[in-house]
């Protein structure tokens, strides 16, 4: 991240090789992972954001830069801190602006969409033509779970591609795994799952009455994301004034 000088170790180019910091000089940097930032760099990093200078590795001059910061993380910092794995001043430092982002299972409107667009930037670099999905896959990808969120949804994408005989993915280039959850639960649905959306259903109802219908207060209540709440809202058909539902 901070680069080194010239000579600074063995293999090190002639030319020495600027850092990512100084790089971003006016500019904005990204970091994605930062909850598995070794506890001995982030002092480093501290230091960086905190003086906006550091010294090349094997220098000693000073560098100055100034840039905006963007961290991202799947980890929950917070829980690193309390195992003493994650340094609290860094923190707090970095948590200005906090974005929490569900997790794609949270996010269903967007899981078609998401692969769409991934399958189209994909099938782009591979094929002169356009690249499809089959409606058995776009069923197969509501129903399962995304434990790997996106990351997962566009490594199903290129392993199908490899596959591709075709215009169209079909349900047959998906991986055993997603094939077989979406089989044992096709054609069908559950008196679990119906006993469970009606009592989600009625949970949202009334914690928006005892909210006064307060989005924000009701989401907290419930322990979701304000956008899942939305979400919800019009899958289930509940609507204002009254909070009346329709059937």
């Amino acid at each position: 991240m901070i680069g080194y000088e010239k000579g600074a170790f063995t293999g090190a180019d002639s030319r020495g090789k600027p850092g990512k910091f100084e790089l971003a000089h006016q500019g904005t940097i990204f970091l994605d992972e930062v909850g598995d930032l070794p506890l001995e760099m982030q002092p480093k990093l501290l230091r960086v954001l905190e003086e906006k200078e550091f010294e090349r590795i094997g220098g000693n001059r000073i560098v100055k830069t100034d840039f905006r910061l963007i961290a991202a993380t799947n980890r929950n910092l917070e829980d690193l801190m309390a195992q003493n794995l994650f340094r609290r001043d860094l923190f707090y430092r970095m948590n200005v602006i906090h974005l929490g982002i569900p997790p794609l299972r949270e996010r269903q409107d967007d899981i078609l969409p998401l692969a769409n667009h991934l399958l189209l930037k994909m099938a782009s670099d591979l094929f002169p033509f356009k690249v499809s999905i089959d409606k058995e896959i776009k069923k197969a990808f509501l129903k399962y779970h995304w434990p790997g969120n996106g990351r997962e949804l566009r490594n199903v994408l290129e392993r199908a591609l490899t596959s591709l005989n075709g215009h169209t993915l079909k349900f047959c280039h998906l991986p055993l795994n997603i094939r077989h959850h979406h089989s044992k639960d096709t054609g069908r649905e559950t008196l679990l799952s119906v006993i469970t959306a009606r009592a989600e259903k009625e949970a949202i109802i009334e914690t928006l009455k005892a909210t006064g219908n307060n989005k924000s207060q009701t989401a907290n209540m419930l322990g979701i994301h304000r956008t899942l709440l939305y979400k919800k809202i019009k899958r289930y058909n509940i609507i204002d004034p009254g909070l009346v539902s329709r059937k």
